[in-house]
C-alpha cells in the first residue's frame, strides 16, 4: 500500500508517500509545498492541486489521508487552512483515490502513543519509524505528513478504518454484524 500524507497549511503544505510491506514503511519522497510567495489564495490552492497532482501521477497511491481541519481561535486561519484542504482532496477526489482524514490527536497518539505529544516528539518518532539516518533532514511539517501517512497505514494494518456513523460501519461490515432475534440466539 502506498499513502500520501498531507498536512495542509496556507502558508506551506507538507507532503510525504509512505509504502508499506507488512510491518515495514518506506519513504519514497517527501517535500513542502511553498506558498509564502503568492499573495493570493487562488494561487495557492492552484499551487498545492498541481503538487499534489503531480505526486498523484507519479506513485501509484492507493489513499491521501489528510490531517482533519481543527476548531481554533482565529477564523482567519482556518477559512485559510480550509482551501488548503480542500485543493488537495480535490486533486485525489478527480482522480478517484480514496481520502481519509485524522485528528492531529489521533496522529499523534499512533506515532508517540501520546495525543498530546509535542512536535518534537511526533519528528523523533516518525525518524525512529521511518529509520531515516541524522542525515536526513525533515521540517516539521514534512514529519506531520509523514506522522499522519503512518497513522493511516497503521490503522489499515489493524484493519482499523474509521467510519463517519454506525451506518457505514454496517454497510461497509456485512459479515461482522450479527442480527440478534429478541427470543432466541444470533442468528
Amino acid at each position: 500500500m502506498i499513502v500520501l500524507g498531507i498536512d495542509p497549511g496556507s502558508r506551506k503544505t507538507g507532503y510525504a508517500v509512505i509504502e508499506t510491506r507488512r510491518s515495514s514503511k518506506d519513504i519514497l519522497a517527501y517535500g513542502t509545498v511553498k506558498l509564502t510567495d503568492l499573495k493570493t489564495i487562488p494561487d495557492k490552492v492552484v499551487r498545492i492541486f498541481e503538487k499534489i497532482g503531480a505526486l498523484l501521477d507519479e506513485f501509484s497511491i492507493s489513499t491521501v489521508a489528510v490531517e482533519a481541519g481543527f476548531y481554533g481561535k482565529n477564523a482567519q486561519s482556518a477559512y485559510k487552512l480550509g482551501y488548503a484542504r480542500s485543493a488537495a482532496v480535490l486533486a485525489a477526489a478527480l482522480k478517484r483515490i480514496e481520502v481519509v482524514e485524522y485528528s492531529p490527536r489521533k496522529v499523534k497518539q499512533a506515532v508517540t502513543g501520546n495525543g498530546n505529544a509535542s512536535k518534537t516528539q511526533v519528528k523523533y518518532m516518525v525518524r525512529s519509524l521511518l529509520k531515516l539516518d541524522g542525515k536526513v533532514t525533515m521540517s516539521e511539517d514534512e514529519a506531520d505528513a509523514c506522522a499522519i501517512a503512518i497513522c493511516h497505514a497503521q490503522n489499515s494494518d489493524r484493519g482499523g478504518a474509521t467510519y463517519g456513523n454506525w451506518k457505514e460501519f454496517v454497510d461497509k461490515n456485512k459479515r461482522r454484524v450479527v442480527q440478534r432475534n429478541a427470543s432466541g440466539p444470533p442468528q
